[in-house]
Formats: structure tokens, sequence, C-alpha cells
């Protein structure tokens, strides 16, 4: 089983991949932020020399959508130069390399799910600094994978625990009913991506759980499965004044990618494993 290094460890997705690769038998080297700057290049290829990994998981990046727009530089650097530190030194080294991407890099005006070569179009900072890391991923190696996911809540903070948050606080949500996704657990995320490596076929691939819905939906079914009596009001994202524009349409086709379960049935999962039902 081919050694893998996750940098970004201390993340929802990383954080799944360091308890499932040894799992699968794979040898691990977990690496938070603290421990390698992706954007750092000496450091980079301290780390890779040092670890001498088969595979690189990229999970790390600057996710705070709205921080992005106001924080453009820092977002590049992790977003894009990151990824670039990597396949450098993994088409140097040999190493493979499974960059971690969003559904970010769309602009939401399709009527259908976004297949992988659609053509990007980013609306917002963050969409286009991981456009940028994706691009530099494909040019600088030939040995890579990319993996698009969308609305993904595990360990730590996620759109879950800020609803079930507010569930208890407030009588009244206002939730988003005009923009759509596929939520994704983590833990399935992570399990699709090791199927990926472990296929070894190289290229783009959409995962996410399966099924979508719009925002007010996903909250509505957080709050029937946890037993909380909230009522949510459906709006129009115009509603919130934010920052960054996000995609209408945030729906990823999974053509040709590793199948996970529906978005329902892993909430529901989701929920069990962190004792609220």
């Amino acid at each position: 089983m081919p050694k893998v290094l996750v940098s970004g460890s201390g993340g929802q997705l990383g954080l799944e991949l360091a308890e499932l690769l040894p799992r699968r038998g794979h040898e691990v080297v977990a690496l938070s932020k603290e421990e390698l700057h992706v954007a750092d290049f000496g450091a980079v290829r301290l780390a890779l020399e040092e670890h001498a990994p088969d595979v690189v998981v990229n999970a790390a990046a600057y996710t705070n959508v709205d921080g992005c727009e106001t924080e453009a530089d820092l977002a590049y650097r992790v977003n894009a130069l990151g990824p670039r530190n990597l396949a450098q030194i993994c088409e140097e080294l040999g190493c493979d390399l499974l960059h971690v991407s969003t559904n970010y890099v769309f602009d939401g005006e399709s009527r259908r799910p976004y297949e992988p070569f659609d053509t990007p179009n980013p609306i917002s900072v963050y969409g286009r600094t991981k456009l940028a890391g994706e691009e530099y991923v494909r040019q600088l190696t030939n040995r890579w994978y990319i993996v698009r996911s969308a609305g993904v809540y595990g360990k730590g903070h996620n759109f879950v625990r800020t609803m079930l948050r507010l569930g208890m606080e407030r009588d009244v949500l206002k939730v988003k009913d005009d923009e759509f996704i596929s939520p994704t657990y983590a833990a399935d995320l992570a399990e699709g991506m090791v199927r990926v490596i472990e296929g070894r076929h190289y290229g783009l691939y959409h995962l996410t759980n399966s099924g979508s819905c719009s925002w007010y939906e996903f909250a509505k079914e957080i709050f029937e499965l946890a037993g909380i009596e909230v009522d949510v009001a459906p709006v129009p994202g115009s509603a919130y004044s934010l920052p960054a524009a996000r995609p209408a349409n945030g729906v990823l086709s999974t053509l040709g990618s590793p199948q996970l379960r529906h978005w329902r049935e892993a909430v529901k999962d989701y929920l069990r494993r962190e004792k609220v039902i």
C-alpha cells in the first residue's frame, strides 16, 4: 500500500483522512497547517524529501469564502501557490498528488449539475484562487488527481453545527432557499478519495454525496432529524449582504467518479456520530 502524506490534516477532511487511511492499510504522515505551510516552497521540499511519500493529498486551503475577499494575498498564497509548490516537488520526486478543490470554480449559472469538464468561471476570490491552484497542478505534474467537492461538513466548525446551535437559541431562522448544493459528509468524501487513490486513474473528479437541496432544505432536514422545533423561513440569498458572491447552482455532477450515498443518509450518520440523535 502506498505511503500517503496529508497536508492540512487539522481540517474537517484532513482529520477524516488521517483516521481512514491507516484503517485501509496505508502508512500516513498527517501534517497540519502549523506543521507544513504549503505556501512555503522550502518547507514543502523538506517535508516531501524527509517523508518520501508515494502520494500527497493536499487538503490545505484557505476556505473562509468572505475572508478571501479582504485577504486575497493570503488566499492566493495558500490556495494557488501551495498547490503549485506541491505539484512541482511531487513531479521532481515522482510521487502522485491529489489536490482538493471546490464547486466555487463555477459561476452557478448552469441549469444542470456541473460536469467535470464544464468550463469554470469563478465569481469570488476564493473560487479564482482555487481554480489557479488547479491549473498549477495540471501544468506542473503529470501525476495528478483533482477532486472537487461541495458543502463539506465534519469535525469542527460547519453549517450543521451552526444550525444546531442557532436552532437552540432562536425561535425563527432565515435560511437561503435559492442556492443549491449537495451537502457532503467529510467521512464519505475521504472514503471516495481513498478509492480514487487506490484506483490509480489520474484525472479530474467530482465527489459529493448524491442528491441535492437548497440550504433551506438542508437546515430543515437537520432540525427534523435532531428533533429541534424551530421556525425556518426561506429567504433569497440577496437578503444577506456578504462580501463574496456564491454560485446559485453549486451542484456537481459525479459523472465518472466514485458514487457516494445520499446526503440525507449521510447527515443522519453524522448526527449519530456527534451524539445529537
